[in-house]
């Protein structure tokens, strides 16, 4: 402990010092989320006038950082992120920063070989007396990739970090695990860490829910999204099927609901964990959930490695062929690629695998007042297709299920119509049959 403790110290700088040895050029990458090490940044985005060319990778920004809303910070430093969260959404049309429409199961390949960082930056847990820092609930999504290729690294530890992983050997190279020995720097900073509510499900997400759930097989493994949506789907699951799993690239609250009440009795994998304080000190303290890298949760080859997986997440909009785009509308970028691909490939894999894209059949523009529907007989211009149709299984609104899967052109369209909003079912079928997609 002695020897740790003194590696500890030498390396313990201020926050001024640690924000000094960003340098003109350099490429950070950042943990995301509760494990960003926001006040670190703070005083590395103070010395903006300092620097030139300095680019933050990260992802589902804490807070409007100057570097999102300052031209001036941000013609020196510039962010990237890998998926969007509220603030980079409300922020994007200002130009100040970049989205990368990277695949999650991609992140390790994204950080080696095309970010290529110069330093990594991270929040972390107080050292233990065999000299490991854990990452953490969002520390372990890739935080080992950028730890093994960066020339520096700096962490922030903060007392409020939860610890993940506890069951699990402490061993070098550990994915959830830092050791003194790789660390360059150390600042210590002890703030609370993010929580977000529960999302309570709409009458239309119970709707869809409601034709998902007797769908779902006992002992099948579970992936859903943060939602409204995958809530309702998930409470639906209670006291009507037992013995799941859960391989999911977010850990949320109806996980750990359905863990609790008995649904779930199987290991729960997940990229990180991401809710409330309940949800934190469940995920530190129960044996059965592990934390990996999305590089490795998120890899459809090992999604279809097990039988009867179900994908549940939700999109934008969907064309009558089946292409979704759960990114953006036109060039109007609401959310990111992050794992929907991913998790819809592996399940066609999957012995007994079903994926559901679900949406409501229409939404009411907030500029004309008017309805709309969700199910195109197009895509809108510029529109990025998040999936394509040939990787879609079935998608569900509020009427109903089509199922997509080795489907024709003509029984795609059919059955979508079905599924759409009444209003819009005569449209659509005029323009399917102008199309020749349908006679």
């Amino acid at each position: 402990m002695s020897n740790v403790k003194e590696l500890y110290n030498q390396r313990l700088i201020s926050m001024e010092k640690a924000a000094e040895i960003v340098q003109s050029g350099d490429n950070i990458v950042a943990n995301p989320v509760v494990g960003y090490p926001s006040e670190l940044s703070d005083a590395i985005t103070d010395r903006y006038q300092e620097l030139e060319d300095v680019s933050i990778y990260s992802l589902f920004a804490l807070k409007p950082y100057p570097f999102l809303t300052d031209e001036k910070v941000a013609e020196k430093i510039n962010y990237e992120t890998m998926f969007m969260g509220p603030f980079e959404r409300k922020l994007y049309g200002n130009g100040l920063f970049r989205v990368n429409s990277v695949n999650f199961s991609d992140l390790s390949s994204y950080i080696k070989n095309t970010v290529k960082p110069d330093i990594f930056i991270a929040q972390t847990s107080p050292m233990d007396e065999d000299g490991f820092m854990n990452l953490g609930m969002l520390g372990v999504a890739y935080g080992r990739e950028a730890i093994d290729v960066a020339e520096k690294v700096i962490i922030q530890v903060n007392k409020e970090v939860q610890p993940v992983n506890k069951n699990l050997p402490k061993e070098m190279g550990s994915d959830h695990l830092i050791h003194i020995s790789e660390v360059d720097y150390i600042v210590e900073a002890d703030a609370p860490v993010l929580t977000i509510p529960a999302a309570q499900p709409t009458e239309i997400e119970e709707q869809i829910a409601n034709h998902i759930v007797p769908l779902i097989k006992e002992n099948s493994i579970l992936q859903v999204g943060y939602g409204g949506l995958t809530n309702a789907v998930s409470y639906g699951l209670i006291g009507k099927v037992t013995g799941l799993g859960a391989h999911t690239e977010m850990i949320t609250e109806s996980i750990m609901e359905l863990q609790k009440q008995g649904v779930i009795t199987r290991e729960i994998v997940g990229g990180f964990s991401l809710g409330t304080q309940d949800l934190y000190d469940w995920t530190t303290a129960t044996d059965s959930v592990h934390i990996k890298p999305l590089s490795l949760v998120n890899k459809a080859s090992v999604i279809s490695e097990y039988d009867n997986f179900v994908s549940i997440n939700a999109t934008l909009a969907v064309d009558l062929t089946g292409q979704i785009a759960s990114e953006a509308i036109g060039t109007r970028q609401v959310s990111s690629t992050g794992g929907a691909g991913d998790f819809v490939r592996g399940a066609t894999h999957s012995k007994g695998g079903q994926s559901f894209v679900c949406l409501p059949s229409s939404y009411v523009n907030k500029k004309t007042g008017e309805r709309e529907s969700n199910i195109k007989f197009s895509l809108k211009s510029a529109t990025p297709v998040t999936v394509p149709r040939q990787d879609i299984m079935n998608i569900v609104t509020e009427y109903g299920v089509a199922d997509l899967w080795c489907q024709s052109i003509p029984e795609r369209a059919k059955r979508l119509i079905e599924i759409a909003h009444p209003d819009f079912r005569e449209e659509l079928t005029q323009q399917a049959r102008e199309a020749g997609y349908i006679n």
